[in-house]
């Protein structure tokens, strides 16, 4: 830059440190002042869920028939569903499918369905 916008790189310069500061204030720890570095919510496929999950129920079953869990809780389980609905015992978690491909898929559904593909199949005229 020329030296004519160095007044305004320094005021730059000035303004972003200004809100860094305010950010630690707000949102930074009491003592420290940094912020935390928060990850980024993963997304998780249906497929990677549905497996996930059968794995979850595996490992409940055997330890079932082990015998680790016992008697008295899955007799509260069997009340707690015959009284309450599932719906109650389910924390509500919010998953990131990927779109991208089901909106595709749907976008050209039943598209090229109306075009008549010809009995004979192409033949070259060079070749005959």
């Amino acid at each position: 830059m020329a030296k004519i916008n160095a007044p305004l790189r320094n005021n730059m310069g000035d303004r972003r440190s200004r809100i860094s500061d305010r950010k630690r204030k707000m949102k930074g720890d009491p003592i420290t002042g940094k912020l935390k570095q928060t990850n980024a919510p993963t997304s998780i496929s249906g497929k990677r869920k549905r497996k996930l999950f059968k794995k979850w129920r595996k490992g409940q079953k055997e330890a079932l028939q082990k015998g680790l869990v016992t008697m008295e809780g899955i007799e509260m389980a069997v009340t707690n569903t015959e009284g309450a609905s599932h719906k109650a015992d389910k924390v509500p978690t919010k998953f990131q499918l990927k779109k991208s491909a089901k909106l595709r898929l749907k976008k050209h559904k039943g598209k090229g369905k109306g075009i008549v593909q010809t009995s004979a199949p192409f033949v070259d005229a060079m070749a005959e």
